[in-house]
């Protein structure tokens, strides 16, 4: 297929920051609202991100929109029904210092407290994204739309609210607007397979000469990804010749999954992260160890020594769960909305990044939180 994806679980943290400083096209596309330590952390060493605000909050489980969360307690400050991209502030939020005033764009009060909380971030919303390659982007939705038509399905009203609906012809598409793009408020919503798609042409043709793109994925978008390809790929082939962009005739897609980069914290908090991962350690070589034992222990030998293992075992344990009660940061849970922001970063200036987590590969990070959690 002309675009070829692959999901590198091989990577490190370290590389990929050292792979964008030789120039490799390396970002992450995670949405508006309270990012969680794993998007703090990608931030803080440099990468880029392109910000997605066609979400809702009711629909939005990882980043909460429509919501504040500050201190683990997630207070809503908008409706949760409307388009994030129009959604303003309905109620006020004033605690501690942070004062966020009633009609603020939501999106601009997120993203704001990103820019003060990580001040060298390098991040930009969707909509501005699309509004500085506005007329590349409407080449390749007329192309697509010729073959493709059906791949729009979402129309957003002037309120924000959003309605299922197909057009029946590119040209009705133009006559309604896109929304985003000539400063159209309401009007059609660019699909997100387009949206995947401008990331393996519009910024590949940005940078110029690059047959690689590697996007950093969050906790989902690795795992549909592989399903889309077929259909990405076919209509990369078709915007590369049909409107003769210089692009390569394959594109290698490198999708890393960096999800469990949980292991950062704000800076108070290090003593307590390199502790566990002190204790972590200890028990990877332990149970190395152990395996080696239980291996080459002899026949008669083999039973007790599983006994023995099975005992050393146990008495570790203890250990292990003090520490991850002393340090239960990593082990957050997007979906209740009690992590780490940052609101909290600007509380508290300074992210900690342990050097064990950006060294190792995301493959072994993930086993790595599994068989933490088994401890809590």
């Amino acid at each position: 297929m002309p675009v070829q994806l692959k999901i590198r679980w091989d990577l490190t943290m370290n590389e990929l920051v050292s792979m964008k400083q030789d120039g490799f096209l390396i970002f992450k596309t995670p949405h508006v609202g309270n990012w969680y330590p794993n998007n703090l952390a990608c931030a803080y060493l440099g990468i880029h991100s392109k910000v997605v605000d066609t979400t809702k909050g009711c629909l939005d489980k990882n980043f909460h929109p429509h919501r504040l969360i500050r201190g683990g307690v997630a207070k809503p400050i908008a409706p949760d029904d409307t388009l994030i991209r129009h959604a303003l502030v309905s109620q006020s939020y004033e605690q501690d210092g942070l004062c966020v005033p009633v009609g603020e764009y939501v999106s601009r009060v997120h993203m704001d407290a990103l820019k003060k909380a990580i001040p060298h971030i390098q991040a930009q919303l969707l909509i501005d994204y699309i509004s500085e390659h506005a007329d590349l982007m409407m080449r390749m939705l007329a192309c697509l739309s010729r073959k493709h038509l059906n791949i729009w399905n979402r129309k957003v009203l002037a309120n924000g609210h959003t309605i299922n609906s197909t057009p029946s012809s590119w040209e009705q598409v133009i006559r309604d607007g896109v929304s985003g793009i000539d400063g159209c408020v309401s009007g059609w919503c660019i699909p997100n397979i387009a949206h995947i798609l401008t990331d393996i042409v519009i910024d590949p043709l940005v940078h110029g000469n690059i047959d690689q793109v590697f996007e950093l994925s969050g906790p989902d978008m690795y795992r549909y990804v592989g399903d889309l390809m077929p259909q990405v790929s076919a209509m990369y082939d078709l915007v590369r010749t049909e409107l003769a962009l210089p692009l390569p005739e394959v594109m290698h897609f490198h999708i890393v999954p960096v999800s469990d980069l949980r292991f950062a914290v704000p800076l108070f908090r290090k003593e307590a992260l390199c502790r566990l991962v002190d204790v972590w350690l200890q028990h990877e070589w332990f149970e190395l160890d152990a395996g080696i034992r239980i291996r080459e222990a002899s026949q008669e030998n083999h039973s007790s020594m599983i006994r023995v293992v099975a005992e050393e075992r146990r008495k570790h344990a203890p250990e292990f769960v003090q520490a991850i009660r002393q340090c239960p940061d990593p082990f957050y849970t997007i979906e209740d909305g009690t992590f780490f922001s940052q609101y909290d970063l600007l509380d508290h200036q300074g992210l900690f990044i342990h050097p064990w987590a950006l060294e190792t590969s995301f493959g072994k990070l993930t086993d790595a939180v599994r068989a933490m959690r088994r401890f809590l």
